[in-house]
């Protein structure tokens, strides 16, 4: 038993020495192919030609405004402060109180048409003070926000407050966006 035991043994040390029988193969590397020689180029036996100028076409100088363009000043509206602050109720049938419905009337109609008529002079005011220079950059706009308040004098006159007010607050963004 003793010598089965060492026999076992020693198979089961050597057998991790044994270790893997395979071999690995290396691709060899193709063979280099020949240099070339290398070649030179004789220069030309004939005199070229120097090639054309290319004209330089003079763009109209855009002057550069040195001091920045003057905003006309913000008007504040009157602050709402003091006015009442309304607050709602349920009614207890379920349905709510809207209060007293009116018509428009002459003071809504009156104040519509006075907004409307300011915000049409402001913004002709604003027009007319653009400087050459901003109009210049943005001939497409300036056109654009000419024909809004010229389609809005035109409402304006055929006593259209909602459409002359439309008009004008598009003319409005457009002279927003290129006065920055």
């Amino acid at each position: 038993m003793n010598r089965s035991l060492r026999l076992c043994a020693s198979l089961i040390l050597a057998l991790p020495l044994a270790g893997c029988h395979k071999r690995v193969v290396v691709a060899a590397a193709p063979p280099l192919p020949p240099p070339t020689p290398v070649v030179s180029v004789p220069p030309p036996t004939h005199p070229t030609e120097p090639l054309p100028e290319i004209p330089v076409i003079a763009s109209p100088a855009v002057p550069i405004p040195t001091e920045p363009p003057v905003r006309p000043p913000v008007r504040r509206r009157p602050s709402t402060a003091n006015q009442p602050v309304e607050t709602a109720s349920a009614a207890p049938s379920g349905i709510a109180d809207l209060g007293q419905l009116t018509t428009g009337g002459e003071s809504n109609n009156e104040q519509l048409r006075h907004q409307t008529e300011d915000l049409l002079r402001t913004q002709n005011r604003r027009l007319v003070s653009l400087s050459s220079a901003a109009i210049a950059m943005h001939a497409q706009q300036v056109e654009q926000a000419r024909l809004y308040l010229k389609q809005a004098a035109d409402a304006w006159k055929k006593q259209d407050m909602e459409g002359a007010r439309t008009l004008g607050t598009k003319a409005k963004v457009i002279l927003d966006e290129i006065q920055g």
